[in-house]
């Protein structure tokens, strides 16, 4: 299991951004001991962490060539 300075230094983030991440839901850990206890995380839920956080990017379609319109300027007399 990791403690929450492992866990911050593999996601080479601030152990606060580590504790924001337990107390909202996203980074499951277990409290150890009496009281406030120490947090530890296990590896396999680093990892479901880390797959939540790829992003799938799509083929971006080509950009099609936009025809230019050439303007014609009008003459006043």
């Amino acid at each position: 299991m990791l403690t929450v300075q492992d866990v911050a230094q593999r996601l080479r983030v601030s152990p606060q951004i580590v504790y924001a991440l337990i107390a909202k839901g996203r980074l499951v850990a277990h409290r150890i001991g009496l009281g406030r206890g120490t947090i530890r995380v296990e590896e396999a839920e680093l990892r479901r962490y880390l797959d939540t956080c790829k992003q799938q990017h799509a083929p971006q379609p080509a950009s099609r060539s936009r025809k230019r319109i050439r303007l014609r300027h009008i003459k006043l007399d």
